[in-house]
């Protein structure tokens, strides 16, 4: 893919040197070209200059450069996650489970609340009415 970038120059002196640099990833080139064994890639550069003044000479405007990639894809196709790996990272979240619900017990968080029965008549707003014996 290409990419165009723009880089202002406010003084031309005598001599002028631009150079630029780009790094090739290499899980770029295994996600999109993993069935393949080599791969050339032809990098073009050109540099356009748009200026007022009027006795600007540029020079070798233009440049295409190939560069060839040698894919290795042993390298860098990840053979997956041990067993032993997966086990222990099993273990240790039942482990903190366990911990967990341990600690809950512990606190209370498990007992279920009870409801208490309505409240009768108070004892103390009871009065006691005496019997009258005949």
């Amino acid at each position: 893919r290409c990419q165009a970038f723009r880089c202002p120059l406010p003084s031309f002196e005598r001599v002028s040197v631009l150079r630029a640099r780009g790094r090739l990833w290499n899980g770029t080139f295994l996600e999109e070209f993993l069935a393949v064994a080599s791969l050339e890639l032809i990098v073009r550069a050109s540099v356009s200059v748009t200026s007022s003044v009027k006795n600007l000479v540029l020079k070798d405007s233009a440049i295409q450069i190939p560069v060839s990639i040698y894919l290795d894809p042993g390298e860098a196709v990840a053979g997956g996650v041990p067993w032993w790996v997966v086990a222990l990272a099993v273990l240790a979240g039942a482990l903190l489970l366990a911990l967990l619900v341990a600690v809950l017990w512990k606190v209370g968080f498990f007992r279920r609340a009870r409801m208490s029965p309505p409240p009768a008549v108070p004892r103390y707003h009871a009065v006691k009415i005496p019997r009258e014996e005949r």
